[in-house]
């Protein structure tokens, strides 16, 4: 009985330690389950203030390009980049997209273009811009540029992206910065004098003024172009004189009827003389290239030949329509009468193809020619 009544109370004594050692335990979870979390709250506010930081720089990160954009054609090829930024950009890729090929062969064509990676084959140098740093100059190797219209991608380490185009795009909008008498205000012009507006006929090998010329002739157009713009200029096949007679206003001559004429003249190859030996216009292989302006003006002119009557590679069918082919069908004006010039140009830039439209001069031409009343 002494025995049991101790065991009792021992086991009393137990229970009661059991329910200590219990609490504690659950004061200890408790303080644990405050430390995790104190510790995830902790390591969620670090996460927010890194990302807060990050989000700030890549903000802070802004990359400028120096035209004429691309330096030099060819490889390796070089651009310069500013950073005018708050932080310091490190280059991580640099992606070349050909939006407009010269011809079939030219570098980076498709969707995917070309890489330059610091790690691989084709690379560049000098990748880390210090922010406040002008003209730092990189090299891309392995790359060879033509003289396509490019985009040219440069992606940092921080995920942000900077492109300028190649050539460098012009200001379409803006006047001439030409001194000179104008007869448009764009890229392209035509400067107004004597001798801007002249033609061969025959086995001419020599211009004469344009002003009055023989109707029912075949001729060879020679119109003098200049360039305003900062970057060169590749005509299109497309581009053309188009000429608008007065509606008989002074009369077509005896027996020549009406004139509802309207006579559209495609460019010609630069090395056609005369309308005894047409070469058609490749815009691809031969292209006409109107040097940039410099900061004085325009460098000079550009005689393009126009005296088509299909555009580029193309001849014409039995039926008078436009096929591809050769030999190129000249041109002539129909009716002894006045008529307005307009010129028609067509060009890339930036590899896309701009249209304008110069409203030229008058001429007149004549059945007794070169006496013209």
């Amino acid at each position: 009985m002494r025995f049991y009544t101790r065991f009792v109370r021992a086991k009393k004594g137990m229970s009661t330690i059991f329910g200590a050692l219990f609490f504690v335990i659950l004061i200890l979870m408790g303080f644990n389950l405050m430390l995790w979390n104190f510790a995830q709250f902790d390591a969620y506010n670090r996460v927010i203030t890194t990302m807060g930081l990050s989000d700030q720089q890549r903000s802070a990160e802004v990359l400028t390009f120096n035209p004429p954009g691309i330096m030099n054609t060819g490889s390796p090829f070089n651009f310069t980049v500013n950073n005018i930024g708050g932080v310091t950009s490190t280059i991580a890729r640099i992606y070349v997209q050909n939006l407009a090929p010269l011809n079939v062969g030219s570098p980076c064509q498709g969707a995917t273009g070309c890489i330059a990676d610091p790690n691989g084959s084709t690379t560049f140098n000098n990748p880390n811009v210090k922010n406040g740093e002008s003209f730092h100059l990189v090299k891309v190797t392995g790359i060879a540029i033509d003289n396509s219209g490019y985009r040219i991608i440069v992606a940092t380490t921080r995920g942000n992206q900077f492109s300028f185009y190649f050539p460098w795009p012009s200001n379409l909008g803006g006047g001439s910065n030409s001194n000179s008498t104008n007869t448009a205000h764009g890229a392209l012009d035509v400067k107004f004098d004597l001798n801007s507006f002249n033609f061969t006929r025959g086995t001419q090998t020599v211009p004469q003024q344009g002003w009055t010329v023989p109707y029912s002739t075949n001729v060879i157009w020679w119109v003098k172009v200049v360039n305003n713009a900062v970057n060169p200029i590749v005509l299109s096949k497309y581009t053309s004189l188009y000429f608008v007679c007065y509606q008989d206003r002074f009369g077509a001559g005896a027996g020549t009827g009406t004139c509802t004429e309207t006579d559209l003249t495609y460019v010609v190859d630069n090395r056609t003389m005369n309308p005894g030996t047409i070469y058609q216009y490749d815009d691809v292989n031969r292209p006409y290239i109107l040097p940039a302006a410099g900061p004085n003006g325009p460098t000079g002119s550009t005689t393009v030949k126009f005296g088509s009557f299909c555009p580029g590679l193309q001849t014409f069918d039995s039926n008078g329509n436009c096929v591809n082919g050769s030999p190129s069908p000249p041109q002539d004006v129909d009716f002894p009468t006045p008529y307005l010039v307009f010129m028609g140009f067509f060009y890339k830039v930036n590899g896309v193809i701009v249209g304008q439209t110069i409203s030229f001069v008058a001429i007149r031409a004549c059945a007794t020619y070169p006496s013209c009343p």
